[in-house]
């Protein structure tokens, strides 16, 4: 089984973790400066700056992986485990060149605490990774397990055993305003079935900035706890 998640760094993970809950993800596992936000399909790992590796910056939201034998894969793309804090984790480099993480899942918590909550069913993590949906990539999350969902030549959907990921066509300078950092960044969005406005109501109840755009469907975009920019896809 794969699951598809992001990894954001934070100088405030309990304002981001609030911010995610008002969306209708919960935390699953928690400690200092880290917890993981679960959502019907995919999840959010939210990792405090102050304790990540040197290099990574507030804002800055990384694609990963949880899987639950890391062997076939260590096969599939080469390199070995290796043993970190929260379990084992494998190093892959992708199509672009930049190196992404395959998490197994976490059977030890020592040192962690573990919630028994259930999220709201309307609501997804669907990170998206900005490079040719018809290239090289499509390629690699095929080889990974993901699925093509459909698209066109702007964008492909991918799914996973729980989320997905997008592949967005990449146009210089157009999408600088959404993703940062040298690694495997992603623009951090989220799918909803439910009602959007709703959504945006509690958002801003909660005294988040919330733009409602209807050009393709309907989209939220709103400003997170980090000063970045996230959309919400309703359908």
């Amino acid at each position: 089984m794969i699951t598809a998640q992001a990894i954001r760094f934070s100088n405030d993970v309990a304002a981001m973790r609030a911010f995610c809950e008002t969306l209708g993800l919960v935390a699953t596992v928690t400690s200092d400066d880290w917890a993981v936000m679960h959502s019907d399909q995919g999840d959010l790992l939210l990792h405090g700056t102050r304790t990540a590796t040197p290099g990574h910056v507030a804002g800055q939201t990384d694609l990963t992986f949880e899987v639950d034998d890391l062997m076939p894969y260590a096969e599939e793309f080469g390199g070995l485990p290796v043993d970190e804090a929260y379990g084992r984790s494998l190093l892959v480099t992708d199509p672009l060149g930049l190196e992404l993480t395959l998490n197994e899942a976490q059977y030890d918590f020592y040192g962690y605490a573990t919630h028994d909550v259930t999220p709201d069913p309307a609501i997804s993590v669907c990170p998206v990774r900005f490079t040719d949906p018809a290239g090289p990539y499509a390629d690699f999350l095929r080889r990974l397990g993901l699925r093509p969902e459909g698209g066109d030549d702007s964008f492909a959907s991918f799914a996973a055993d729980r989320g997905s990921v997008g592949l967005h066509v990449a146009r210089p300078g157009e999408f600088e305003q959404y993703v940062l950092g040298s690694g495997a960044a992603v623009h951090l969005t989220f799918g909803s079935t439910g009602d959007p406005q709703e959504l945006a109501d509690r958002l801003r109840s909660a005294g988040h900035e919330v733009r409602v755009d209807t050009s393709f469907g309907t989209m939220l975009e709103i400003r997170d706890p980090d000063g970045w920019l996230v959309q919400v896809h309703s359908g």
